[in-house]
């Protein structure tokens, strides 16, 4: 899109050319494909959109670093933890429920050496799907920092779980595969994908959101906000009807 956007604004040749290499991406043998989600007795789910202000994610990464001695966290850790606890609480889980966090990672770093010109230029997907799970009662009832450690826990076994991925040494499961499982939220982060540089000749977009999402499947998006403002907007899709305003409230509270 960037490549396309370069030529519409009247390159002669684009900046970075284009690597297929897909080659470089395991392929392991045997590996299971998940079956498609099944949307027979799924719940319908309710789309929300929540702008959301630098000063509540500061006031959570604050939170964090105050009870860690300094440690640091992201935008996206404090804003799918507070999201997963709020879901948890307004859907009301029976408290020994197990209840799961699916979300991509990158994994262009840990096949630089395998991509073509170190990954420049590559512009397939590369990334892996990391789950964290927990009881519902530990989520609810956890600060946002315990929830935000969770998440980094999960974010650490990237490097070892991919490996044992692409060997060959997880055919009994797809890490990629969706579910409808209601205990299950599935989250994306679509602020460094590049969509809101891209340049056709008018100038950066104000606004990039995806535009459906499978109603059975509970979703949590994390776009930028409009431009010129601060802070960052949620795009979900999590919880049956009857649920949304609790989800709504808990999103917004930041105690």
């Amino acid at each position: 899109m960037g490549a396309v956007g370069e030529l519409a604004r009247g390159a002669g040749r684009i900046s970075v050319a284009p690597v297929w290499g897909r080659d470089a991406i395991p392929d392991p043998a045997g590996a299971l494909v998940g079956s498609l989600p099944d949307p027979a007795g799924a719940k319908r789910l309710e789309y929300l959109a929540i702008d959301i202000s630098a000063d509540y994610i500061n006031h959570f990464k604050g939170q964090f670093a105050a009870a860690t001695g300094g440690a640091r966290c992201s935008a996206f850790e404090v804003l799918i933890a507070k999201a997963w606890q709020s879901r948890t609480r307004a859907v009301c889980f029976d408290e020994g429920s197990p209840v799961h966090l699916c979300f991509a990672m990158n994994a262009r770093p840990l096949l630089h050496a395998r991509l073509p010109s170190g990954g420049a230029g590559f512009y397939g997907n590369c990334y892996y799907i990391m789950r964290v799970s927990s009881t519902a009662g530990k989520v609810a009832s956890s600060t946002i920092t315990d929830v935000v450690k969770i998440i980094k826990e999960g974010k650490k076994r990237l490097p070892s779980e991919f490996a044992r991925w692409g060997a060959g040494e997880m055919a009994s499961v797809d890490p990629y595969q969706i579910t409808s499982d209601y205990r299950t939220l599935l989250v994306s982060d679509w602020t460094r994908l590049g969509f809101a540089e891209v340049d056709y000749g008018w100038g950066p977009p104000a606004h990039v959101v995806p535009l459906t999402n499978l109603d059975y499947i509970a979703t949590c998006i994390l776009v930028k906000p409009w431009v010129h403002k601060p802070g960052a907007r949620l795009i979900t899709q999590c919880v049956t009807p009857d649920r949304v305003a609790a989800f709504h409230d808990a999103l917004v509270d930041t105690n």
